[in-house]
């Protein structure tokens, strides 16, 4: 009988491991430099792996080959592979591409069986879930994970080039989708797992590599994939307060009420305006907690306002009361004695945003905030999304939920929402820089008397 034909990277794979790295020696740490100078990218040591772990809840999977004599001592290991996991909140993780060095870049046994390694560990916990983070307009990579079973969420992270949603599918899931539930490590590192799932693994990881690559390459690369930083989740932090054993917000709460065609075609009036009063428009100020004074803190807020809205004040004072017992009524907010409404212009130019915040703390007179979009036409901007969280005091403190609305801007578009919902101005991206061209609003809010 003749002997089985061996593959191409029989000899290699033959004599490799697969070990799990929470912490590094020295000599570790010498052997994962040296893998990182072969694949092309010698920064990401410094600039991602090692202070990742050095956050927490991070590990290393490394697939090595030890050197025959001495099997010990500087350079006896041998990486050809890495992937590094990163829990980014309870029961979410983010991998990173399984890294290795050209000359196994088709060594999908190698890859398959370091990323089965990966997701053994993660489903010891059945909650566990795989997250990734892809560019918004993204093909490739997008039809790939949904092919896969991935789940786009609505959150968006936003970097100075692109935008980005989170993609997450259960580790279980993920580890039965491809096919890596039943094979052994020892199948796969000799690709004995069938044509069917060398070609499904081999799309998806190569797909992750090289939409991955342009970010760990080089730190000036338009990347379809980023990393997903610990903190971030396809949910924000929040939604169940300690030891309450159950959800505090009603999934199907209403977070905000919006009206259109507010104004009409007084809605370019009042937008002339706006322009025309530019030099009048002075930097955002917040008041930060424990103060009553406002101040300019680029950090948390960057846009620019104005308080004189001319012969518009009383119209959109009278616009807004119209409107705002059909908004409570829908936001099922208890109705309030009617106090003073103030509002003002913001001009949101290219790099402007406004940071997670409130706008009551439940102890002052703000009740409802709205929000009143006008811009240019055609629009001359993107981003600039107002995304909303519910949000309640508990015992005595703010508490946001896991779910959020992402409003994207409407022309004549005005939202009512409650004062003490936390909420952000993501990043707005003006080409042009030119002031006619950004996001404005009338944002304000209304007091109880």
């Amino acid at each position: 009988m003749a002997p089985a034909q061996r593959h191409f990277f029989h000899q290699r794979n033959g004599s490799t491991r697969i070990d799990l790295f929470e912490e590094l020696s020295d000599q570790a740490v010498a052997a994962i430099r040296s893998f990182s100078r072969r694949i092309g990218a010698p920064h990401i040591v410094d600039e991602v792996i090692l202070p990742t772990l050095r956050e927490g809840n991070s590990q290393l999977f490394a697939a090595v080959r030890d050197r025959p004599w001495p099997p010990w001592g500087l350079g006896a290991r041998h990486i050809t592979a890495l992937c590094q996991t990163q829990q980014i909140t309870d029961e979410s993780y983010a991998l990173s591409p399984v890294y290795v060095a050209d000359d196994d870049l088709t060594n999908i046994g190698l890859i398959s069986a370091v990323y089965k390694e990966v997701l053994d560990q993660l489903t010891v916990s059945p909650q566990a879930e795989v997250c990734y983070l892809i560019a918004e307009g993204s093909v490739l990579p997008d039809q790939v994970l949904r092919a896969n079973g991935f789940r786009k969420s609505d959150d968006v992270f936003v970097t100075w080039a692109s935008r980005y949603y989170t993609y997450h599918i259960p580790a279980q899931e993920l580890l039965n989708v491809l096919g890596l539930d039943k094979p052994s490590s020892a199948d796969l590192l000799a690709h004995d797992f069938g044509e069917v799932l060398i070609e499904k693994n081999a799309f998806f990881h190569q797909t992750i590599y090289l939409a991955s690559r342009a970010q760990w390459a080089s730190d000036l690369g338009l990347s379809e994939m980023i990393g997903l930083v610990r903190g971030g989740h396809a949910s924000k932090p929040g939604g169940v307060p300690a030891g309450t054993g159950q959800w505090a917000f009603d999934p199907e709460e209403i977070i905000e009420v919006q009206f259109n065609n507010l104004l009409g075609p007084q809605r370019q009036e009042l937008l002339d305006y706006l322009i025309a009063r530019e030099n009048h428009f002075r930097p955002a100020t917040v008041i930060e907690r424990d103060s009553q004074a406002a101040a300019v803190n680029a950090r948390q807020r960057r846009a620019r306002t104005l308080d004189d809205l001319g012969k518009f004040q009383g119209l959109l004072t009278n616009r807004i009361k119209e409107h705002l017992q059909p908004a409570l009524q829908k936001l099922k907010h208890k109705e309030f004695p009617l106090g003073r409404i103030e509002m003002q212009a913001t001009a949101s130019n290219d790099g402007d945003y406004f940071r997670l915040h409130p706008d009551s703390d439940g102890q002052d007179r703000r009740e409802i905030t709205f929000v009143y979009f006008l811009h240019r036409e055609p629009r001359h901007y993107s981003g600039g999304e107002l995304r909303i969280f519910s949000t309640r005091v508990i015992n005595g403190e703010l508490v946001h939920a896991d779910r959020s609305h992402i409003l994207t801007p409407q022309q004549d578009a005005l939202v009512f929402f409650p004062s003490l919902n936390q909420h952000e101005v993501l990043p707005v991206r003006v080409p042009s820089k030119a002031f006619g061209d950004s996001r404005f609003t009338i944002n304000g809010w209304i007091h109880r008397a």
